[in-house]
Order: structure tokens, then sequence, then C-alpha cells
């Protein structure tokens, strides 16, 4: 599904997230030439050295470091777990983008992505849709019963009733 194909809220937010990617990209890339320009004396591994070092320099330096690494793993695993709900291919390179580049960037290109298969799974343009079903509507071979239902749709036994 392309970002014309979709209509309403979920067009607004794939705009929304499409532009703040881009802002991000646009921000942190910039501030990462200029760092890499201050430093590029140090040559690469240099650079990379200079950049740890200023990270964990004081207190105020290793909380900010800390507080994103560790926001990142939490989005890590929602981006893996919305990835199998979704059906989204690549996830790993929305992960390894976050250090790449920014976490700003690869996330917001991550929920654009994932609000584009939301769509998909709607009823319609700007219709209802329940997040239960995007699974089925997706590539998902999961388990059946013979009347072709998942597990969690089959009825169970009422009590006091003899089963054959």
């Amino acid at each position: 599904m392309r970002l014309r194909d979709v209509h309403g809220r979920d067009r607004s937010l794939c705009v929304f997230y499409g532009l703040f990617g881009l802002a991000g990209t646009a921000v942190m890339g910039a501030l990462a030439v200029a760092f890499v320009r201050e430093n590029m004396d140090a040559g690469p591994y240099g650079v990379v050295r200079n950049f740890v070092h200023d990270a964990l320099t004081n207190t105020a330096s290793q909380f900010v470091y800390a507080d994103l690494v560790l926001i990142w793993a939490a989005l890590a695993i929602f981006m893996i777990a919305e990835s199998r709900r979704l059906g989204i291919r690549h996830v790993w390179a929305y992960i390894v983008g976050a250090p790449a580049l920014a976490l700003c960037a690869s996330f917001s290109v991550f929920m654009y992505v994932r609000q584009l298969k939301i769509a998909a799974a709607g009823d319609g343009p700007g219709g209802r849709r329940d997040i239960r079903n995007i699974r089925e509507d997706s590539s998902f071979d999961g388990a059946m019963d013979r009347k072709g239902r998942r597990p969690d749709t089959v009825p169970l036994p009422r009590a006091g009733r003899r089963q054959a």
C-alpha cells in the first residue's frame, strides 16, 4: 500500500511520521556532519572514540546517553513485536538504523510503515477496523481446527454436556 491509497486519520499519521522522520534525519545528519568535521583530524576510528568519550564525559551526557540506549532497547522490543503482529519485513534495519543515524529518524520510519500496514488491514478508506483481524489479513499461517477456525475462536464445551 502507498500513501496515495491511504485516507483519513491513517493518512494524517503517515504524513506526520514521514515528516518527522525527514526532519529527524536532517537535524541529526547535520549534527553528525558537524561532529565529524570537528574531529576529522582524528581519523574514522578517532571520530568514534571521540564521540563515545564526549557522550560519557560528565553525568549529564551519561544520563542522556543511557536514556537513549535504554529507550532504544525498549523500542526494539516493541518494533519486533509489532513487525511480527503486522507482517512488517526487515525490522532489523529499523533497529540498526537507530544508532547508525538517529532513533528519531529510524523509529519514525518504522511508525510510518506500521501505519501503512494498519491502513491496509482496514475495511476501506477511513473505515473502522478491528486490529485483531490484521494477523488474518497478513501471511500468518497459524494453527486451525478442522473447520478452519483459529484455536482462540473454537467454542468450549458447555458444562454438564457430554462429549463424544
